[in-house]
């Protein structure tokens, strides 16, 4: 069996009963190039997707853990209070489309362009 890397999602379809999941990796120089595609059948995505959301889940109540712990041990500085009241506390991951077009937060509000 072997590992595939996943960078990106780039299509996910839904045909003869299998949910195909088209991924993408970055290549040398960060050319995309399709890394695989996940095949689930019908009978099996809803098992598979819940799976996946809950180690997500699972992992970020650990990082956040870890990001408590590491911030609790930290003396105060007056420096860092400043940084941290202009800086977002979690930055949302965001996607572009394969058309180039502005990307979409995971949270599913579009994000702002930058020009």
């Amino acid at each position: 069996m072997g590992t595939t890397l996943i960078d990106r999602i780039a299509s996910v379809t839904f045909q003869n009963g299998i949910l195909r999941v088209d991924c993408i990796a970055a290549g040398p120089n960060n050319e995309e190039r399709a890394s695989g595609t996940l095949l689930i059948p019908a009978n099996q995505a809803h098992v598979v997707l819940q799976s996946l959301i809950g180690a997500a889940q699972e992992l970020d109540r650990r990082m956040r853990g870890a990001r408590l712990q590491t911030d609790a041990g930290k003396p105060d500085n007056v420096e860092d209070d400043q940084a941290s009241a202009t800086a977002s506390p979690r930055e949302t991951p965001t996607s572009t489309a394969s058309n180039g077009s502005p990307g979409v937060r995971a949270n599913g509000k579009k994000q702002p362009s930058v020009n």
